[in-house]
């Protein structure tokens, strides 16, 4: 589960990015919402990944303290100053390219595997 979960956050993160922009700690929250539990990422994760996107200008990063405008709403939170991220529109087609190879290869494994496995059938070996 470890190295699949690994190959998978880039996606997961761009799709959450794709959604509205977050800062690491709330992206990882919200993966772990969104799967009720059963995937978790650590902000050890998240930050290098987020860093490298903003070098390749994937994503872009933003300081926001409380107070401040977000998404058209006043923030309402007391605090630290948050480094957000957006995608870029060379993120969105990250994004595009990343859930074309996604589908590409969960047809693949599926064809394979099948759903014999997941369901107990005969088949399986």
């Amino acid at each position: 589960m470890r190295e699949m979960k690994k190959g998978s956050l880039g996606l997961l993160t761009l799709h959450s990015l794709y959604e509205r922009p977050s800062y690491g700690y709330e992206l990882c929250e919200r993966l772990r919402a969104r799967t009720k539990g059963e995937l978790s990422f650590e902000d050890a994760a998240i930050y290098p990944l987020l860093h490298t996107y903003e070098r390749e200008g994937i994503v872009e990063g933003y300081w926001e303290s409380g107070g401040e405008q977000r998404d058209g709403e006043t923030a309402e939170r007391r605090g630290p100053r948050r480094r957000y991220y957006r995608l870029t529109p060379r993120g969105v087609e990250a994004l595009r390219t990343a859930l074309q190879e996604w589908r590409t290869f969960s047809r693949a494994v599926g064809r394979i595997i099948g759903d014999e496995v997941a369901t107990g059938e005969e088949g399986a070996r």
